[in-house]
């Protein structure tokens, strides 16, 4: 796949994801696997993986996380 930016190639590799929320809720989670752009590090999720990340972040909001950080690995 190229990136829709600048038309580089696209790698596997890993990312960490901010989720910014209301109330000053930050989570991150951490090494989220995704196609990053060699150039301009533009990257690229597939959907099922957004989904899980909804899930997680959805549950680290149910249980009252304000600043957390998670391991993709281990939370997914």
């Amino acid at each position: 796949m190229n990136c829709p930016l600048c038309k580089a190639e696209m790698i596997k590799s890993r990312t960490n994801m901010p989720f910014e929320m209301e109330n000053d809720r930050l989570v991150v989670i951490k090494n989220v696997p995704a196609l990053v752009c060699r150039q301009c590090g533009e990257f690229f999720i597939e959907i099922t993986i957004a989904r899980v990340l909804e899930n997680l972040v959805s549950k680290a909001v149910k249980h009252g996380v304000t600043l957390g950080f998670l391991e993709y690995s281990e939370a997914a």
